[in-house]
């Protein structure tokens, strides 16, 4: 009689380290998605005892094709797998292999677990493992299967979706579970279970939550709750109708400033279109030989939409839909997906994740069971041990022919190493770009994360105008129609595309606290990091937001809001600035200055490319030193 193994051996299985009841379900679902299975329901029935509702129950009953007397035989045996031809799993996407999924997820949950399956109506073959029942009688024999019909309590709750075939397992007497209640597993296992089958799910496969609890009046279960269905949760932004579509919709639902930017992606509360876009350059296949079989890593790279990244605000991240993306970074950038189901995320050593703007981006590599050994797959699909493998043993010669599986191991993780670095470095790169580039068109000086851009002039830092105005005094009386026509006249050319009811409100801003002039930020092809003009007796000082100087000094210390510094700077053309125009009021005068400025500026341009070369040569010797670490340059 064949045995499941010693007594003990199948004990300590029950601290088989399952993350969680959610993790459990999956190595279930696993198995039925195998079988071909459309449809999976997993039923709560939960009794009350004391006052206190607890599970008593839970069932995972599927439509697939069922197992055969000898299959079912063998299911609670551990080891025991029907998955044995490689080539057939890669090809039919099969993601048993290990034969100790329905056995070891189920003791992780209960001491008992009976199954009941069926490939044609009305024959219904059952077995079991009761470790109680099996201490009782001192035997680690798996029992006999027997021929049974299909128990009357489960017909009352659903449990068998077609007559035709399917399969039902049954957790009983659950003392291992996450929550004592089934809506906070059900909560909980939405987004997990969402995740990990987020490609089966988007093409067809359905998982829906059952609840039921038992009616003492009525001596039967009763549904309790609505039925809940599980929806793709895509860490990659790339499919329809996900996860993301309910924070989508309430944000673009709200009356914030970024919701008008978010409605191009929302549809209803669970409709969605996708927020990322691919990477084109970074999606493509990784071929790698080892003993005669090729094997196919697939990487695929996206990035958010800009208008994600910046949805009329400087800090996208700071948004619901933001904070979403930051949930994912949380998990991992980085996900391994195994015959279209997720088995792993995290960093693994390839960015920093204190880093905040990584957010916007995701790589999957999608692989097939016929890797497992390669890279370390778990058991019990709950991880692998891949990470990040920027060098290796030069000494230790690759032959792809007699290689042994560690050689193997640790040349392919450094190959994916290298791809994935890449990957990683050249989307990182895009974001920075597009967030410099928008930052520089768009933004405000000096707000806080979240701040809308405003549709006024850019101007300078409060406290750049509250010392000028304490220092330089106030300007004597209020502007006159005639120089607020002038001062709008002089504004709108600099800002063409401003709406003059903007600059007309900042020149009211300027009137009503009395300064006798500003710090503006604007466009010029001059190659002047600074110049002013005059309206009347008001000075306008313009700095140029296309100098070296600004780009690579003044916006950063704009866009993180340091005020002191920013202040400090702007006080110091500010001074040059009104002692000009105070003592040099000459034409021939004004002309050396106005050269004298482009010569500063022309200077001071040459500074900022040489500590920019610098900086070029140091991060290209950087990366020489780490040519057997390509990761490290992400940190």
């Amino acid at each position: 009689m064949p045995t499941f193994f010693s007594y003990n051996a199948l004990v300590s299985q029950r601290a088989s380290g399952y993350k969680s009841t959610t993790h459990a379900l999956a190595e279930i679902i696993d198995n039925s998605f195998d079988a071909d299975a459309t449809e999976v329901r997993v039923i709560f029935l939960e009794t009350q005892d004391a006052g206190k509702r607890h599970i008593a129950e839970i069932l995972i009953a599927d439509n697939g094709k069922g197992m055969s007397s000898d299959v079912l035989q063998g299911s609670l045996q551990f080891g025991n797998t029907t998955n044995t031809n490689l080539d057939v799993m890669v090809v039919e996407k099969k993601k048993g292999k290990f034969g100790y999924g329905l056995p070891n997820a189920s003791l992780s949950q209960c001491p008992c677990v009976h199954v009941y399956s069926w490939q044609n109506p009305g024959s219904i073959h059952t077995t079991y493992l009761d470790l109680e029942e099996l201490q009782r009688a001192g035997s680690i024999e798996i029992p006999q299967v027997v021929e049974t019909t299909f128990p009357k309590l489960y017909e009352g709750v659903d449990a068998c979706i077609t007559e035709a075939s399917g399969t039902v397992v049954a957790w009983k007497k659950c003392d291992r579970l996450s929550n004592t209640r089934s809506s906070t597993i059900i909560s909980k296992s939405q987004e997990r279970l969402g995740r990990l089958f987020r490609h089966s799910l988007a093409q067809g496969k359905v998982i829906t939550f059952y609840q039921y609890r038992y009616d003492a009046r009525r001596a039967h279960y009763v549904q309790s709750e609505s039925p809940v269905r599980v929806i793709p949760n895509d860490p990659m932004f790339l499919m329809r109708d996900t996860h993301i579509a309910s924070v989508l919709h309430r944000e673009a639902a709200s009356s914030q400033p970024w919701s008008v930017q978010y409605t191009k992606f929302s549809t209803s509360g669970k409709k969605c279109s996708p927020t990322n876009h691919r990477f084109e350059d970074h999606c493509y296949p990784i071929q790698f030989e080892w003993r005669g079989r090729q094997y196919t890593f697939d990487l695929v790279t996206t990035i958010a939409d800009l208008d994600i990244q910046k949805p009329g605000v400087r800090e996208g991240g700071s948004t619901e839909v933001g904070k979403y993306y930051g949930e994912k970074t949380k998990e991992g950038n980085i996900s391994f997906v195994r015959a279209d189901r997720e088995i792993a995320a995290g960093h693994f050593g390839f960015y920093a994740v204190t880093e905040p703007r990584h957010r916007w981006w995701s790589i999957e590599v999608r692989f097939n069971a016929d890797a497992d050994d390669l890279l370390g797959v778990h058991n019990n699909k709950q991880g692998i041990e891949f990470v990040a493998t920027p060098s290796i043993d030069r000494e230790d010669e690759w032959n792809q022919h007699t290689a042994e599986l560690l050689q193997a191991k640790e040349q392919l993780w450094h190959f994916l190493t290298i791809k994935i670095s890449e990957a990683v470095k050249r989307v990182f790169a895009q974001v920075k770009k597009q967030h410099k580039e928008w930052d520089l068109k768009n933004s405000t000086p000096g707000g806080s994360p979240g701040e809308p851009t405003g549709p006024g002039i850019p101007g300078g830092t409060i406290k750049t105008q509250t010392i000028i105005k304490n220092t330089d005094g106030e300007r004597q009386g209020q502007f006159t129609e005639d120089q607020k026509k002038q001062l709008l006249d002089r504004l709108s050319q600099r800002y063409p595309l401003l709406e003059p009811s903007n600059i007309q409100s900042a020149i009211d801003n300027y009137d009503k606290a009395r300064v006798r002039g500003c710090v503006l930020y604007a466009e010029s092809e001059s190659d002047q990091l600074w110049s002013f003009s005059t309206v009347y007796d008001f000075l306008i000082i313009i700095i140029n937001t296309k100098h070296e100087f600004y780009q690579n000094i003044l916006h950063p210390l704009r866009m993180a809001g340091q005020q002191d510094a920013l202040a400090a700077i702007e006080l110091f053309i500010s001074s040059l600035a009104w002692e000009e125009h105070t003592h040099f009021r000459q034409p021939k005068e004004t002309e050396v200055l106005e050269s004298y400025r482009t010569y500063v500026g022309l200077h001071l341009n040459r500074y900022i490319k040489q500590v920019r070369l610098d900086e070029a040569e140091l991060r290209a010797k950087s990366s020489d030193d780490d040519s057997e670490n390509p990761s490290s340059e992400l940190e």
